[in-house]
């Protein structure tokens, strides 16, 4: 894979109240450090992640919320509602 490119972050900067997370993708190793993977794909940052620190050790996690199917009013969710059986109006 070609060079990746990453930004370490150390626990006191990443736990600061107005902490900006510098990547989407990122983990944090046996020494406390997070390191950032630059890259849109969670694919290539697992596989980066796989290759410097071995298969299995480490799961890339996302520091921003993806986007996904919006719930919410006007999206159709799966929320109905049933009037009960001998309910009067």
């Amino acid at each position: 894979m070609s060079k990746q490119k990453i930004t370490e972050v150390s626990y006191e900067e990443f736990s600061a109240w107005d902490f900006n997370p510098p990547a989407t993708w990122f983990i944090k190793n046996a020494l406390g450090t997070y390191v950032f993977i630059h890259t849109s794909s969670r694919a290539k940052a697992q596989e980066w992640v796989d290759e410097e620190y071995g298969k299995g050790r480490y799961t890339v996690n996302a520091s921003k919320i993806q986007k996904g199917k919006p719930l919410g009013e006007g999206s159709k969710p799966a929320f109905g509602v049933a009037t009960r059986r001998g309910q009067k109006r």
